[in-house]
């Protein structure tokens, strides 16, 4: 995932995932961060909630399944809430 680092979202990324082993590198000077997650499958409902929280400041990259339950939730979420 990407990580924008507003609001202290990548110290709080760091502390919320903190039981998952993971690689974080800064993309680039625009303070973005990539991270990637290394996680057991019978766990990924519960990460994919976490990821969830984190709403704007993270973007999830992959894998394809992963993103594809994000996009999922996401156009739920609009359903039972529209602007």
């Amino acid at each position: 995932m990407e990580i924008l680092d507003e609001r202290n979202a990548l110290e709080r990324t760091m502390l919320h995932f903190s039981c998952y082993q993971k690689k974080v590198e800064r993309v680039d000077e625009t303070g973005k961060y990539r991270c990637s997650i290394y996680y057991d499958k019978t766990r990924e409902t519960e990460l994919l909630i976490q990821v969830l929280a984190f709403g704007p400041l993270v973007r999830v990259l992959g894998p394809v399944s992963f993103l594809n339950q994000v996009k999922e939730r996401v156009r739920r979420q609009q359903i039972l809430n529209p602007p």
